[in-house]
């Protein structure tokens, strides 16, 4: 009987990782504002698209305009590209932009700690998941994961657990969430899991965060020196990141 669940398994396995699975996950990026992440996954390479269209909050029903702060510019969509691997790090290829210029990141991603509770679980979209917690960069995040889906990965650089991440959030916050919406186990979509970025600059993550933060440093003065000169005091703070990223290895 074992060796006949063992087989069974092994089959499973076999069939799920010869298929192209396709996630769509909620990403919830303000208590406002919602946008879609698609997770791609063929055999061991992974490729995820952060949609550029924001919509209204479902989590907490509430709506407001987005404020672009790029000159005007309407977002991009964001690739993310990596393979599957058992490593303490994960080389992880994303794009993105500053100030109107789009450019293409190397990204050696750390594995959190995490730390598995099998007595918590929940069902999501029919799969039975465990809970996982764990410091990603400097944020505490909770994750629901479920080993019916063999995959070390998840949404954004998310990865090692002994499964398919399906529900990850920021510790006490309301965003900085992805939840799955639907899973395709047989999906058919004309993905290029190895996109050719070459005509986008490439940059260290370490001069892209530079790059970023001197750039919002510079949209916070505008707007400090645009303040009604009063007695009240209003300050608006450098270097804040609205991220789920909030400490990199190299300010250890």
């Amino acid at each position: 009987m074992k060796k006949i669940i063992f087989f069974a398994l092994l089959l499973i396995s076999s069939f799920l990782f010869s298929q192209q699975i396709h996630i769509k996950y909620l990403r919830v990026l303000s208590s406002f504002a919602t946008s879609h992440e698609d997770l791609y996954i063929r055999n061991n390479q992974i490729l995820s698209i952060q949609d550029s269209i924001i919509t209204q909050n479902k989590l907490t029903d509430s709506w407001t305009m987005s404020v672009n702060l790029d000159n005007g510019r309407k977002p991009i969509k964001q690739y993310f590209v990596s393979d599957i691997n058992n490593e303490s790090e994960r080389n992880i290829f994303f794009t993105s932009s500053v100030e109107s210029k789009e450019f293409f990141i190397y990204d050696k991603v750390p594995k959190p700690d995490w730390k598995i509770d099998e007595k918590e679980t929940k069902k999501i979209l029919g799969y039975n998941c465990i809970k996982a917690t764990g410091i990603f960069r400097g944020s505490k995040v909770t994750a629901y994961f479920t080993k019916e889906l063999p995959y070390s990965a998840g949404p954004f650089k998310f990865f090692g657990l002994p499964g398919l991440i399906l529900d990850i959030r920021t510790d006490n916050k309301d965003h900085d969430i992805w939840k799955a919406e639907s899973v395709d186990i047989n999906d058919k979509s004309a993905v290029v899991f190895k996109p050719q970025f070459l005509n986008k600059e490439k940059l260290s993550l370490k001069e892209y965060v530079e790059a970023k933060e001197a750039h919002m440093n510079k949209i916070f003065a505008k707007v400090t020196d645009n303040l009604p000169k009063t007695d009240s005091k209003v300050q608006v703070t450098n270097n804040q990141r609205f991220t789920v990223e909030q400490k990199y290895e190299w300010e250890n």
